[in-house]
């Protein structure tokens, strides 16, 4: 008994001396093409990692679209680097984050898959390696010398404008100015709102979504992560994927930018 109390002390340890070492960090930067691979985002590598970390508090930019404010200073963020010791047997994965002196900062636990098929088998390894971030309760804690007043907030919002935002700004514009016009306006908003709203059509492995015409948008492929599901439209692979009770869909090309999505299941 006093054996299983050590240990389980040293692992709260170890995880409270993690967290408390992650939360220096502000970003983390994922390559849009990890080592090793020959494409950028093959197998949708760069998309699934960047979503994981975004789902566990990070804020996750790719390499190629990073904010002013981490170009200047690329102490700000991690490198996410994706170690691939895959064979012909297995598909074997790890994730490794290092700082900007290029210093490991926490390397993962290896994720095994021997799936034939690599996309999936890929989807599989990855994930089972991300669990060494799980549970971490990561949150932002710049150093006391740049510490403000205004609050810290880590969201996935620095990839998403969202429709509402926009709209609705509109609709107070219209308010201002004249009353029936706001009027117009608001129902003009509602409309399009109802046209955007996509509909959930259970099918074989996934989904089908469908608009108000009823037109199918997109085939929604099930895989092994929760809410995480393949899609393909107009010749492009993507994602579509579940954040802070929004849906969002992100496609495989150089845009690398999230769009929300307003999906009725």
């Amino acid at each position: 008994m006093r054996h299983f109390t050590a240990v389980l002390l040293i692992f709260f340890a170890v995880n409270m001396g993690l967290n408390a070492q992650l939360n220096n960090y502000k970003y983390i930067v994922v390559p849009i093409k990890f080592q090793g691979f020959k494409n950028d985002n093959q197998f949708r590598t760069s998309t699934l990692v960047k979503y994981l970390f975004a789902n566990e508090g990070f804020t996750t930019v790719y390499g190629n679209a990073m904010p002013d404010e981490l170009r200047n200073n690329p102490c700000l963020g991690l490198q996410a680097e994706l170690i691939n010791e895959s064979g012909l047997l297995a598909t074997k994965t790890q994730i490794s984050l290092i700082d900007c002196n290029g210093a490991l900062i926490m390397m993962s636990q290896e994720g095994k898959s021997k799936v034939k098929e690599y996309e999936q088998a890929y989807r599989e390894a990855i994930s089972e390696s991300f669990g060494s971030f799980r549970g971490l309760n990561y949150s932002y804690t710049p150093p006391e010398d740049t510490k403000s007043d205004a609050p810290i907030t880590v969201s996935f919002k620095n990839d998403v404008k969202t429709l509402e935002e926009n709209t609705s700004s509109a609709v107070e514009t219209a308010k201002e100015k004249v009353m029936p016009e706001a009027t117009v306006i608001s129902d003009n908003v509602a409309s399009k709102k109802q046209k955007d709203v996509l509909y959930a059509q259970p099918i074989e492995n996934g989904y089908q979504l469908v608009d108000a015409s009823p037109k199918v948008v997109y085939v929604l492929k099930k895989t092994s992560a929760p809410d995480v599901y393949l899609v393909n439209t107009e010749g492009k692979n993507g994602i579509i994927y579940k954040n802070e009770g929004k849906w969002f869909i992100e496609m495989d090309d150089k845009n690398g930018k999230a769009k929300e999505l307003n999906i009725k299941f």
